[in-house]
């Protein structure tokens, strides 16, 4: 993947090996949002110009929740 910082809930997904789904319903509950990443802009944050309030999630915090790659 690109060096970007931030990342589609498809792709936190695909990384994390769950469900997009999974990822969505992790970022929808206020509670479980806080807890898995953080504060806005801190480990996710909303897409910026999106009228559906989309998620997006900060690379480091998916790569961390993740874990290091297999080889």
């Amino acid at each position: 993947m690109t060096g970007r910082t931030w990342l589609s809930a498809a792709e936190a997904a695909e990384l994390l090996e769950v469900s997009e789904r999974t990822v969505q319903r992790s970022l929808t509950d206020e509670e479980q949002r806080q807890a898995e990443w953080g504060d806005e802009g801190q480990g996710w944050r909303y897409k910026p110009l999106s009228t559906r309030r989309t998620y997006q999630l900060r690379r480091t915090w998916v790569e961390r929740k993740a874990g290091p790659p297999e080889a």
